[in-house]
């Protein structure tokens, strides 16, 4: 394998003397990798290698324990998030040029180029990491007036092109950090007759140049001075490549997300059934700290997962290829079952609308045009079939997630669904995730309100999803707060039975509290690494409570 500098990429020959892992094509490179992040990872029980199937990977190079620091990194660049919803795009509530905190377009703004601030004296306006790399580029923009139209509003201020132009400015300032922005993998080739290009052209490479990049450069020749040396079309069009596939969303406390660049981070191959995870500390500039989620074997590749743990296997397959240009074949796509939890079976029809019982299975889940066979009968049935229902089936899903439905529209879905899916799959959990917490907490709805019929429904939802969280995160370390919920919302269930049984102790089986009390101290133990995350903070102010409820209860037994 031929060494490369781990620094700038070239040919290289030198080695670190510590680690003996890493290369460098001089010592001047050395000193600047050690000062900008090797000193925080040399001697560290894993080896960064590359090979032609899977590019750059990180190997153990001993038994890892449990929970282990693997790695600790600041970011290359932090923004405003590269790909926004729609909604996201067209909100008047906008993340502060400066500092990321919640602002309403038109009330403050930075005086020098008029993006919207939180304050006009916001401290990350002037930081030089943050509003300073972008802001001598964004003035020379002319940003809408009072009174304009407000459609002239939304196509100005377009906050998923704000990390584009970061990342091109910081060559202004530190040419090195924008070589190694530039060195990692953009895929400009293979994203260039899809979608995503062309998407990128016209939200960011066209709204860039048209707004702020064309002046620029006018005035450059003007002034015979060059101030972004490197500033083509193709160029940003590589940087938005870059962004597509390296950068990692990074939750704030105060709910809103950003993204940023991390060089380590980002070099942590895929797999569905993940080894190890990471944290983003606010506290300490986005600081990333990467963790083993279990014990990790010598000589196992690191990995971490970006695609959603209970996404069914043709949909984080097809994430990945379009997203991070690779096809995944981890033990969990290459078992039709998903490693028995059944999260993408479809219910077969049988023979002559005559159910066998069966459910069907794709013959080769690692070929995105597999047909699916009966796993109990002869029935098969094409993949463009099974295509066209779950096209539909996401269609009503999205629909009834997307808006403020009532619970019979979930309990009816459900209901039709159940006739298609296999009980396990991924559409239902999402469903039923989002039913178990209408159960209890909706008007019409609340805990004492629940028959008993719905109240036993709602716990076994739960344990069922526990049963399938159990498979796809054994360690507990990827779906916390979702597993959080169901534990909370499972343990409310079994609270209010143990109150009915009390009551009416001949009507209904006796719940123990002691189940109750288990759920929230599982949930409060998968918390822990959630609390830099507003979400994590206000699920563990709900175990508290809850917790109080139960020794109250305890009590007065």
């Amino acid at each position: 394998m031929e060494a490369k500098c781990g620094y700038c990429g070239v040919q290289a020959k030198l080695k670190c003397a510590g680690c003996q892992q890493v290369h460098y094509c001089n010592s001047d490179h050395q000193k600047k990798h050690w000062r900008a992040k090797h000193k925080h990872e040399c001697d560290k029980p894993y080896e960064l290698t590359r090979n032609d199937g899977i590019g750059r990977h990180i190997v153990a190079t001993k038994v890892i324990q449990k929970d282990t620091v693997l790695f600790s990194e600041k970011p290359l660049v932090i923004g405003p998030k590269w790909n926004l919803d729609e909604y996201e795009q067209r909100s008047t509530i906008v993340p502060c040029i400066g500092c990321f905190a919640d602002c309403s377009l038109g009330q403050f703004y930075c005086e020098l180029c008029r993006w919207p601030a939180c304050k006009p004296n916001c401290p990350g306006l002037i930081n030089t990491n943050l509003h300073c790399l972008e802001c001598g580029i964004l003035r020379f923009g002319r940003p809408p007036k009072p009174g304009d139209d407000p459609e002239t509003f939304f196509d100005y201020y377009r906050y998923d092109a704000i990390l584009v132009l970061k990342c091109l400015a910081i060559q202004i300032c530190n040419p090195s950090l924008f070589e190694q922005i530039t060195n990692l993998d953009s895929h400009y080739e293979a994203r260039k007759n899809t979608r995503y290009y062309a998407d990128a052209d016209e939200r960011i490479v066209s709204y860039l140049f048209r707004n702020f990049l064309d002046p620029l450069q006018t005035l450059e020749r003007k002034e015979d001075k060059v101030v972004l040396k490197e500033c083509d079309r193709k160029t940003v069009h590589m940087i938005s490549g870059i962004l597509e596939v390296n950068a990692m969303v990074i939750p704030l406390s105060n709910g809103r997300e950003i993204c940023g660049l991390y060089p380590m981070g980002c070099m942590l191959e895929h797999n569905c059934m993940p080894n190890s995870f990471y944290t983003f500390d606010c506290s300490k500039g986005m600081k990333l700290t990467f963790k083993s989620g279990r014990d990790i074997r010598k000589g196992e590749h690191l990995t971490t997962t970006y695609t959603h743990s209970l996404w069914g296997t043709q949909l984080r397959r097809d994430h990945l290829r379009t997203n991070k240009y690779f096809a995944c074949k981890c033990d969990r796509c290459s078992d039709p079952t998903e490693l028995g939890t059944f999260l993408s079976a479809l219910r077969c029809m049988g023979i002559e609308n005559a159910p066998c019982g069966g459910f069907q299975l794709p013959i080769h889940p690692l070929s995105e045009t597999s047909d699916w066979k009966c796993n109990q009968c002869p029935v098969q049935v094409s993949n463009d079939q099974v295509n066209f229902l779950m096209s539909k089936i996401g269609e009503e899903v999205d629909d009834v997630m997307g808006r403020k439905s009532s619970v019979k529209e979930f309990e009816d879905l459900i209901h039709k669904l159940d006739n298609f899916l296999h009980p396990n799959h991924f559409h239902l959990q999402t469903l039923k995730h989002s039913l178990i917490q209408m159960y209890g907490h909706f008007p019409g709805h609340r805990l004492h309100e629940l028959s008993d019929a719905v109240l036993l429904r709602k716990l076994q939802m739960c344990r069922e999803m526990m049963s399938i969280i159990d498979v796809l995160d054994p360690d507990s370390f990827r779906l916390t707060l979702y597993a959080g919920v169901v534990l909370l919302e499972q343990q409310a269930a079994l609270v209010e039975l143990n109150k009915r049984h009390n009551r009416a102790a001949d009507s209904l089986e006796k719940y123990n509290l002691g189940e109750a009390a288990q759920c929230l101290v599982r949930a409060k133990s998968i918390l822990q690494n959630e609390m830099g995350t507003l979400q994590g903070k206000k699920l563990m102010e709900k175990i508290e409570r809850a917790f109080e409820n139960i020794n109250a209860q305890t009590d007065s037994a």
